[in-house]
This record gives structure tokens, sequence and C-alpha cells, in this order.
């Protein structure tokens, strides 16, 4: 099959299908059309390590697969930032309308249903190449605008928005922009990009998605939930939500949804790292809210977990007070809040007598304290001249055993030496007495 693009195709591509013969066709139609490089895989798992093992151009991802579904593949893949942009063309016949809506989330991602012929399938390999260039380049631009946003992130938002106009597709490319807001904390500009997209389109999955995020992170869990939720009856089966709306939960101390959350994201990948955790930590969360303690439902989860590791400490149970800090560390939304159990982890590891990892948790509480958490950015500065000062001893007993060491190597040498001056005198001695022995004359 002859293409007719002038674009070349994308030089390495996996295709993912438990269906052999159709494979191996892809395999030759791709190869035929001048790909350099076409890898194979028959089941999701398979297809997931290789993916995480070897960086391709494109993707060809068959919905429905053995030891790993499709579904979870793809959440699998989009939750890795590496994969984030890497163009996936899914192909099946068994996609239900739901499940095409969580395809349509994410940027690079395309549909073709079963049956399809060979130009089609083409076709859509380069109108995904086209886009994932164009991708690629959109973000260089953004991180270009984002050098700046510390000095001015309000004119940042201009200077995005200003290229999200004149781009031939602005939603993809103002929404990678408040991602990017939101990971470097600029909260409000986030949102501000968010709303520029739905004052637009008020059914942007993504968008609202997103703006639940930063709501979450700013400490307004009602409303985070309700753009969660609306974002979830949309599109639903997207992994990394159901986890956020567990933590927005968590965070609420509502245990019983937060495990409901958890529990469907598992239903779909039972091996997702953060729901598992999720779900460990709202067992802790319900253990401790069972305590007839001090603690009230009105409570914070990050003081309810706080209040328990701090009592574990208090009776000396550091190691056991550090896990239960950091399996919620993560979990806890407000940079204030995760300051301040970063500094009581690094509280706990230092009355354990562990400077090391102390110190790193005094880091990440003035990081994240950024300048308004003092009691942290103390602990960093002495601990520093602490670890340097032991740093100095250690050396300085190194050394001095060093040196003991050589002295005992020398002073052994030495006995050594006078040892064999001595045998070599007795021998000497032994053999000048046997020269002066009177000597018998043999008989004639």
């Amino acid at each position: 099959m002859e293409r007719r693009s002038e674009m070349p195709l994308p030089q390495s591509i996996l295709v993912i299908d438990d269906d052999r013969i159709l494979n191996n066709q892809l395999i030759s139609l791709l190869l035929g059309n001048g790909v350099a490089r076409v890898d194979a895989a028959f089941d999701g798992e398979s297809g997931w390590q290789q993916c995480l093992e070897t960086n391709y151009d494109l993707l060809i991802l068959d919905w429905k697969l053995p030891v790993l579904s499709g579904l979870a593949l793809f959440n699998r893949i989009r939750g890795v930032e590496r994969l984030m942009g890497i163009p996936v063309l899914v192909v099946s016949g068994f996609v239900q309308e739901m499940d095409f809506r969580l395809l349509q989330e994410f940027p690079c991602t395309h549909l073709l249903e079963k049956p399809f012929n060979h130009a089609a399938m083409l076709r859509q390999i380069d109108a995904l190449h086209a886009e994932g260039i164009w991708y690629v380049k959109n973000s260089e631009m953004i991180s270009d605008i984002m050098a700046t946003v510390t000095a001015d992130p309000d004119e940042a938002v201009k200077a995005i928005r200003r290229m999200a106009v004149d781009s031939p597709n602005p939603h993809p490319v103002t929404l990678l922009a408040a991602r990017k807001m939101r990971e470097a904390e600029h909260l409000d500009q986030a949102i501000s990009l968010l709303k520029f997209i739905l004052d637009d389109d008020r059914g942007c999955v993504p968008a609202i998605s997103e703006l639940g995020r930063c709501l979450h992170l700013l400490g307004r869990f009602d409303e985070a939930l309700q753009f969660l939720r609306r974002a979830d009856g949309m599109a639903p089966a997207n992994i990394q939500r159901l986890s956020l709306m567990g933590e927005v939960e968590l965070n609420k101390t509502d245990v019983e949804a937060a495990k409901d959350r958890f529990g469907e994201a598992l239903k779909i990948d039972r091996e997702n790292k953060r729901a598992r955790q999720g779900l460990k930590v709202a067992g802790t969360l319900a253990e401790m809210m069972s305590r007839p303690a001090r603690v009230h439902m009105k409570d914070t989860f990050a003081t309810l977990m706080n209040t328990m590791a701090v009592n574990l400490a208090h009776n000396g149970e550091y190691s056991s007070a550090v896990a239960k800090y950091e399996e919620a560390f993560h979990f806890i939304a407000g940079k204030e809040a995760s300051a301040r159990v970063a500094f009581n982890i690094g509280l706990a590891y230092l009355r354990w007598g562990k400077t090391r990892e102390s110190y790193d948790w005094f880091q990440e509480s003035a990081k994240r304290g950024k300048g308004k958490f003092a009691k942290a950015e103390v602990y960093v500065e002495k601990l520093e001249v602490q670890m340097k000062k032991e740093a100095a001893t250690e050396q300085a007993a190194n050394l001095a055993a060093k040196e003991a060491r050589a002295a005992a190597a020398a002073a052994a040498a030495d006995e050594a030496a006078k040892e064999a001056k001595r045998l070599a005198d007795e021998a000497e001695k032994k053999a000048a007495e046997a020269a002066k022995a009177p000597q018998h004359e043999q008989p004639k």
C-alpha cells in the first residue's frame, strides 16, 4: 500500500495487539512505507514493559488485550510524564462510547474502529504524527514562557493566551500551560487559564478535571469534588481522576467514599500504586477515627494523620510514626499542611537518630513553606552545621585509624625484620661452630 503524503512516517512504532495475523500485516505495511523500526507486543503487560524500556514515536494499541486490558494500559501510558504526549492510535471494534470519551481527554490520541483498510490506517498515523510534532513544538514554546513566570506570572498568562489564540487548536495548548502553571504552584494563574477554556467550551472534560485538581490543592475540597464528579460523569474510567477523587475524600475525612474511589481505580488496574497506597491510607485514617480520642470528624485528614504519628513518636515508636507520616504525606493537599507534616517527619527521624533522613525532610518542609516556615529553615541550618562537624569528626577518625594501621604495620614489619635478623645470626653462629669442630681422619 503506497502513501501519498509527503510527510515521513514516525521512525519507531510499537504495535500492541494479540491478533498475530493483524500484527504481522501492520508490521509489513509500516516497514514497507519507510518506518525504520516496528516492534510487536501481544498482551498489555508486555506492551507496558516495552513502553518503559524503549522510546517510541507512536503506539498502535488494541483495546481488547489479554493480561492487562487496553483501558488499563492506556491509563498507565497517560499517567507517565514522558509518555503523556506520545501519539497513540487505538484500534478496536469493542470501544464503548464512554471509553471513547476517555480517549478524547488526552492529546495525540485517535481511535480507528475495526475493520479498517490500510489507507485509513496510514491517514490516521499521518494525522497523529503531525499532531505529535505540533504538541512538542507548543510544549517548547510554553516552557520558554514559563521561564518568566516567577518574575511576572500574570504577564506569562497573557503571553500564553496570545499564543493559544494564534494556535490551530487553542484548547490543548492552553490546558498544557495550565498544568505547567499548577506544577509551578501558580494556582490562581492556572485557574485563570482553565476558565479561559471553559468560557469557550463548558464541556471540556480535561479542563474541568484540571480545575478540580487546582481547587484540591487550594484546600477547597467541596468545590474540587463538584468539578471532578462532573468530569467523571462525562468521561469515566480515568484512573488518575478516580485516585484524585479518593484523595479529596481523604481530605474531607470521608473514609468510605475514599475507599470507593480507590476501589474503582483498582478495578481497572489492580497494580495501580497510587490507588493501592490510597486504600492503605484510608484504612489508617479509619483506624485513627475509630479511637476514643480528642480528634473529631470535623478535623482535617492532615490533622488526624499528624495526631496519630505524634502519639507514636512520643511513645518512642519512631519507625511506626515515620511510616504513618510518609504513607499519608503525598495525599495531603495544600503546601502549608504538607510543609508542617514534612517538618514532623523530620523531627521523628531526628529523635530516631537518623540525621541524614531528618535533614532531607526539613529541607522538603522549608521548600514547601517557601520562607514562611522558619522552624524548618532553622533545623536545616543546624543540621548542616552538625553534619559538617560529624563529617569532619569521621574524617579525623578515619585518618587516625589509617595512621594507626600504618604504624602497626610498620611496627610489625620492624619486629619481623628483627626476628629475621636473629634467625640469620643464629644460623651463621651454628655454621661457624660447625666449622671449628675437630675433624676425624679417615683410616688409611
